[in-house]
């Protein structure tokens, strides 16, 4: 899978730009501020239907352009023997997007089936130390990998977690009848707690099959043939990695029944995958409080690396690789490990920098060089100045 081109229309900071993608790797360069990472989450966009940054839909728009931005990307897709081609659209108007493929509307799982991507980036590498919310996050993007198909149980679940919430949110603001909102919230239940059951048992057979990729990964990162690395999955303060699924529905029905009452007082959903949680073991440790930070990198890295590895394994190809200043955020040695495993695979690849001192691991003629400048791009030489 790639994407030969973008087109940005009213986008961020880009008024009207189109940019040409080789097939391996793409660096962008530039200052800080210039517009990078607004390319790479124009691409996240057209293959996630949702960014990856912390901003409403209007920050998406470009100050003083139209009410409305339009993305369009061109994807090729290599398919027993022959190149399959896709036209993505994407509009975000008044808070809202829409999505088409090759002109038919298409939804965020959708597009998550059709284009398969994995993003590193400052934030991803610090998921161990933040909350739980990030953790979660990039094990979906690990099931994601294990099955693409998934997406559509992880929009299925959000769906119903958000009727379930508003139903409780009624409940405790006293908004229509309580026993008619409690009858609703009794149906949704049968539903939600199915819904619920499926997703964990999906995140714990993709956790499963991933370690050994997870455990190989690690050890390229470290140079280190005996690094001891191992995931766990935690509900309500348990391992719940090698459970069933009757297992799984019978913990979740259990909690809702000691957290009923706290739920309807709080008007939230205190039950479910959304409130499980992920761990990194380092030597049997918590990497959370065991780990340096160089650790906790690594052990992120690993995670990434395996996902695209197990990705190419099942589907035979891999996913778009979208890498945000992350050189900047990791040491010497886990940059080159990283850049290593970078050129032995035929990804495609885009990289935001502010320089190349490190990019002579990458083949000169397998790339391209685009400096980004206020909102505008252009293809560089590799020439002089190229590398160290």
């Amino acid at each position: 899978m790639r994407i030969s081109s973008l087109q940005l229309i009213d986008f961020r900071n880009y008024e009207r730009q189109r940019v040409d993608f080789r097939p391996r790797v793409n660096f962008l360069l530039g200052e800080n501020g210039q517009g990078k990472t607004n390319l790479l989450e124009a691409v996240f966009l057209l293959c996630r239907g949702i960014s990856f940054r912390a901003s409403d839909a209007q920050s998406l728009l470009r100050k003083g352009g139209n009410r409305k931005s339009r993305i369009h990307g061109h994807f090729l897709k290599d398919s027993s023997g022959s190149t399959l081609d896709y036209s993505v659209d994407m509009t975000l108007e008044s808070g809202r997007k829409s999505a088409t493929i090759n002109g038919k509307k298409v939804n965020s799982a959708g597009l998550m089936t059709h284009f398969p991507c994995v993003l590193f980036s400052p934030e991803s590498l610090s998921a161990i130390k933040e909350g739980p919310d990030q953790r979660r996050q990039l094990i979906d993007e690990l099931l994601i990998s294990h099955d693409p198909r998934q997406a559509r149980l992880l929009r299925e679940f959000s769906k119903a977690l958000k009727s379930r919430n508003r139903l409780l949110k009624n409940i405790a603001e006293g908004i229509g009848f309580r026993s008619s909102q409690e009858a609703s919230l009794e149906s949704l239940n049968k539903i939600y707690f199915l819904l619920a059951t499926h997703l964990t048992s999906a995140r714990l057979r993709a956790l499963n099959d991933l370690q050994p990729c997870i455990q190989e990964a690690m050890r390229s990162i470290l140079d280190e043939a005996d690094a001891d690395i191992s995931v766990d999955y935690v509900i309500s303060g348990e391992s719940a990695l090698s459970w069933s699924d009757s297992q799984v529905f019978d913990a979740i029905r259990k909690r809702h029944q000691t957290l009923a009452l706290q739920e309807a007082s709080a008007g939230s959903s205190l039950v479910g995958p959304h409130k499980h949680d992920i761990k990194l073991l380092l030597a049997g440790n918590d990497s959370r409080f065991y780990c340096s930070q160089g650790q906790q990198r690594a052990l992120i890295l690993a995670l990434k690396i395996a996902q695209i590895v197990y990705h190419h394994r099942v589907h035979q190809t891999y996913p778009v690789l979208l890498l945000d200043d992350v050189m900047s955020e990791l040491d010497a040695k886990k940059r080159v490990n990283l850049m290593k495993f970078l050129e032995g695979i035929s990804a495609q690849i885009l990289i935001t920098a502010t320089d190349l001192t490190w990019s002579n691991q990458f083949a000169l003629d397998r790339n391209s060089i685009f400096g980004v400048n206020a909102g505008s791009i252009r293809s560089v030489d590799a020439g002089p100045g190229f590398g160290p």
